[in-house]
């Protein structure tokens, strides 16, 4: 009965779909089972898992059509997948694929990730998830950003901020594939893999601290049913759970063990209020299809359909850091003439130049702002050293002014490789001394010609009065997501009947509350 009622959604959604008004983003979320670009399947990762079901060209190209044909007619503006090979081409052979179905152009966001097919020592990471994205519709905004080794999965947890191109609005996308394997326990505390999937979402919810939109979509293979600690950790960080309240019982994506729910999609309190419809499509695995010769993963896909919105004038947080973190956005900051300073970056119609300032105020420690134009990135590159990058996603690094003397100004690069590398050393006044390694010329704040402020460059041994090390002050974000404990979880004001779906009036029986299992009398 139940393959019955799927098929005929099925066909509900096919309708539906050129009916979808402009404005709306479509994201579409699959674990599409081990795609993979390589065909050596002579061997299995070290946790014996099967790297693919073919091992010729022609095995994979039928994959690809498989997936291109079920998942092309959503016309999608970004697909996530989980479990495709940790090679950049694998992705790529499915945005190119997409393209060519569609008519749009497709591309993926790259990660850098790669993996030596013939080093067993590598064999634990040969997976990962990503995107693509339409061009025409979207672009990604800021950093891509992962975390969270091990437990078979690359980075098991992907962040990437998106903005719609017709509205500028945006919104962060985290697609995550947790640990699979045995059940957490009855009560859902997490013991055996429960226990990893509890470092799987304790590495998500800290990796959202890099999120660089506050509208937050948490999506992807959680392997976890509700009631199991690792939901309730993300519920209550402040998301609510969508497929459910959306498909209700239709929001089975696995295909064995009796259809569990075990893909989820979780927003937090903004983001859900431009969530208008979650579906399941089940279009993939062979429990739903009338012909299993069409099945190409054990997880169907899901569409996720948003309506973005302009909610007020956005503000931004920093206060004073007292150490640089890899990717984190900070503000250069001195005080000059009795006022706060921030460095503005070089003009994008100029290759170098002197960080001139903008006046802020600051207010109990923090100075807000109303956009990102003014901030930099330090970006990770190794031995404690940091790229600097700035808004327009350009690399500082100084040009010689003669023999091995360097210009006071900064110049920029859009080639990383091109850019120098700083340290960051923290003053006993709080301070930091940024330092460029290449040169030996550090950053300093001062007035030229007493009119103008400004942050320039220098290798003197010591600062004269006026002369200022910067301060640095660090982005908070302000998600609504509420920091968690991993050993208690607050239970919350929302019912699911035991097939997951939303109750809104509970009569006498179990149901889950807050991700526990409850008696109503």
């Amino acid at each position: 009965m139940k393959k019955l009622l799927l098929s005929i959604t099925l066909f509900t959604i096919v309708a539906v779909l050129p009916a979808l008004s402009d404005n709306k983003v479509i994201v579409v979320g699959q674990n599409v089972q081990n795609f993979f670009y390589s065909l050596d399947r002579t061997r299995t990762t070290d946790n014996s898992i099967t790297l693919s079901n073919y091992t010729t060209e022609e095995g994979r190209t039928a994959k690809l059509n498989a997936i291109i044909n079920a998942l092309s007619v959503y016309k999608a503006d970004i697909y996530a997948f989980n479990e495709v090979e940790a090679k950049p081409e694998a992705l790529q052979l499915i945005a190119n694929a997409m393209s060519q179905k569609t008519g749009f152009t497709y591309l993926a966001i790259e990660d850098g990730y790669d993996y030596d097919l013939n080093d067993p020592s590598e064999a634990s990471g040969v997976i990962k998830s990503g995107y693509i994205y339409n061009t025409a519709t979207i672009k990604p905004y800021g950093n891509s950003f992962a975390t969270g080794w091990g437990y078979i999965y690359q980075r098991q947890m992907r962040l990437q901020t998106f903005e719609q191109i017709s509205s500028g609005e945006r919104f962060a996308l985290s697609i995550n594939h947790f640990k699979a394997g045995d059940p957490a326990d009855a009560n859902g505390s997490g013991t055996t893999n429960g226990a990893k999937r509890i470092d799987n979402a304790t590495a998500l919810l800290e990796g959202l601290n890099n999120v660089q939109d506050a509208d937050v979509l948490i999506i992807g293979d959680l392997n976890s049913q509700l009631g199991e600690e690792c939901l309730n950790m993300i519920q209550n960080a402040g998301f609510e759970e969508q497929l459910i309240k959306y498909a209700g019982e239709y929001a089975y994506t696995h295909c064995y063990g009796g259809g569990e729910i075990i893909d989820h999609v979780y927003a937090n309190s903004t983001m859900a209020e431009q969530v208008t419809k979650v579906e399941v499509m089940p279009v993939a695995n062979k429990c739903s299809l009338n012909d299993e010769s069409l099945a190409y993963s054990d997880h169907n896909p899901y569409l996720v359909e948003l309506n973005l919105k302009h909610f007020d004038t956005p503000t931004y947080s920093f206060t004073k850091a007292t150490s640089v973190k890899a990717d984190g956005e900070y503000l250069i900051v001195a005080p000059l003439n009795g006022k706060i300073e921030i460095a503005k970056p070089v003009s994008s119609n100029k290759n170098y130049d002197y960080l001139y300032t903008l006046t802020v105020t600051e207010d109990n420690g923090v100075i807000t702002v109303t956009d990102l134009t003014n901030v930099f990135t330090f970006e990770d590159a190794g031995s404690n050293q940091f790229y600097i990058k700035d808004s327009n996603g350009r690399y500082a690094y100084q040009t010689h002014k003669s023999g091995t003397n360097y210009y006071t100004t900064v110049a920029v690069t859009s080639n990383k490789n091109e850019a120098h590398k700083f340290t960051t050393t923290l003053q006993t006044d709080g301070t930091f001394k940024i330092l460029n390694t290449t040169s030996n010329y550090y950053m300093y704040a001062t007035i030229y010609n007493n009119t103008t402020p400004e942050f320039t460059m220098t290798n003197w041994s010591s600062l004269n009065s006026g002369q200022y090390l910067p301060w640095l002050y660090e982005r908070v974000f302000s998600t609504g997501i509420r920091n968690v404990s991993t050993s208690i979880a607050t239970p919350v004001n929302v019912y699911f009947n035991l097939s997951g779906q939303r109750v809104a009036h509970p009569v006498k029986g179990l149901y889950i509350v807050g991700g526990r299992k409850v008696y109503v009398k």
